[in-house]
């Protein structure tokens, strides 16, 4: 049985978006808090996603199994593809913040759209027009601006690895770009709840196949540690990821993820109100050269239709 919503009115949709792209920008500042009780990333990204699963598997157990059950199985395995797509994005944004600022680590989040345009070209064989590849170009331009500055080097966490901390960041980005272009495929076929459940679901398994590999314990940690994993899940992933994934199924892609391009600001912003992370000027009027760079490929970019009930 599908869930049926009714369609929110338009001021209902932006308070959604809002709350969302909020409670999305302390996502960096809960992993930090947890780094200081040593939450290894792998732990904080399969917490994040697995809070998900077990929050929604009451529903898909008494309304959800029916639909799953009948779901094709391309779009199963799909789904589930692009909660491991998800997963990896999150572990790898996560990891990346041991070694770089949120700045910076935020700075190449925000490429997402960049990867995205880059991967219809090359997987989708679409044409990106000139504006587009202006976009990219500034994109980078000013990612390079932020992540070098004035001093050479990235702004890194002490005994932090930045080249390793910047190359996690970007494949990251990558790893979402694949997720949202996996994601448009499903979401006119597949119904809101069942559709995150099986994104969550995915990414748990291979965050936890992870910590399987790299033998990193699950439990034996401060339990101040595990608090903040569960605000994390709780404002990045059930908050931040499940409001926009619902308020999709009414708005623009374009108009969302233009939206969305306010969290790196506001998570730079809190890290320096709570951390004190000063960016430097040429960080600024970079990070201003990429955020702008984005937007123009938001603009330009050719976008599907919001997805029908």
């Amino acid at each position: 049985m599908r869930l049926k919503l009714a369609a929110p009115s338009l001021p209902q949709l932006w308070l959604l978006v809002a709350v969302s792209a909020v409670a999305w920008s302390f996502g960096p500042i809960c992993v930090r808090f947890a780094f200081q009780y040593d939450i290894p990333a792998a732990l904080l990204a399969f917490g994040r996603m697995i809070t998900g699963v077990v929050m929604f598997a009451p529903y898909i157990w008494y309304r959800g199994q029916r639909e799953l059950a009948t779901m094709p199985r391309r779009s199963l395995w799909l789904a589930l593809g692009a909660g491991v797509m998800s997963g990896a994005n999150i572990l790898l944004m996560i990891a990346s913040l041991e070694h770089i600022s949120v700045l910076v680590n935020q700075a190449f989040i925000a490429t997402i759209p960049i990867w995205v345009a880059v991967f219809e070209v090359t997987l989708l064989k679409q044409n990106l027009g000139k504006a587009i590849w202006i976009g990219i170009l500034a994109a980078f331009a000013g990612g390079l601006m932020v992540a070098f500055a004035t001093t050479g080097e990235p702004s890194i966490i002490e005994g932090g690895n930045p080249a390793l901390g910047v190359a996690l960041a970007v494949t990251s980005a990558c790893s979402a770009s694949l997720y949202i272009i996996a994601g448009r495929r499903l979401r006119g076929s597949v119904s809101f709840i069942p559709y995150i459940w099986l994104v969550y679901l995915g990414g748990a398994l291979v965050t936890l196949l992870i910590i399987s590999i790299s033998g990193v314990k699950l439990v034996g940690y401060d339990p101040r540690g595990y608090a903040w994993i569960l605000l994390l899940a709780i404002l990045a992933q059930i908050i931040g990821h499940g409001a926009l994934n619902f308020v999709v199924k009414f708005m623009s892609p374009t108009t969302l993820t233009m939206s969305v391009q306010t969290v790196p600001v506001m998570s730079a912003v809190w890290a320096f109100v709570v951390f004190s992370e000063m960016p430097t000027g040429w960080q600024a009027i970079g990070g201003a050269i990429l955020l702008l760079g984005v937007l123009i490929v938001l603009k330009f970019q050719n976008r599907p239709q919001p997805a029908k009930d």
